[in-house]
């Protein structure tokens, strides 16, 4: 991966994370977008690398969807669902922040791990895509939960809710 790539993949990475800690109102269009992008640029990247795709590429791949998936799913339950203003509102916390750094890390040691194997270069190309798969599986959960939960979505464009005390009722 280049350094470009990679720094690229991290801004992306401390951005979404970012975003969960400061909570908004919940929004189902917004929950897949990213995620979806993610997915073709990864396709994409992966379809540009000089790889060779071997069981053991694959096998490793393989580990690491099943982990950023069970991760991604623990996430969607993590985030913490409340009413501001009359509408579904949606913030991380503390779980939420360690079950990013168990994803960051696990993800890091699957690369390490595979790295000086000729399933590195593979796994390296799959970064975007299993990124992208962690983050899908998360706005699924989640999109589940607000769709149980029933209460109110804001309006298209409502970001924020106005901190005030008096907005303020969950």
């Amino acid at each position: 991966m280049s350094p470009l790539s990679l720094l690229l993949t991290v801004a992306v990475l401390v951005w979404v994370v970012q975003r969960q800690f400061v909570g908004r109102f919940v929004s189902t269009r917004r929950t897949l977008t990213l995620p979806l992008v993610l997915g073709v640029l990864g396709l994409f990247a992966i379809a540009q690398a000089h790889v060779e795709w071997t069981t053991a590429a694959l096998g490793w791949i393989a580990v690491d969807l099943v982990i950023t998936v069970a991760l991604g799913v623990v996430r969607g339950y993590a985030i913490n669902l409340s009413l501001r203003g009359g509408y579904l509102y949606q913030r991380g916390g503390v779980p939420t922040l360690v079950l990013w750094v168990l994803s960051i890390g696990a993800r890091v040691l699957v690369a390490v791990l595979a790295n000086g194997t000729p399933a590195g270069p593979a796994v390296e190309a799959s970064l975007l895509l299993t990124f992208g798969i962690s983050l899908g599986v998360q706005g699924l959960v989640l999109l589940a939960r607000v769709q149980a939960d029933g209460r109110p979505l804001a309006p298209a464009g409502t970001r924020r809710a106005n901190r005030s005390p008096s907005t303020l009722s969950g």
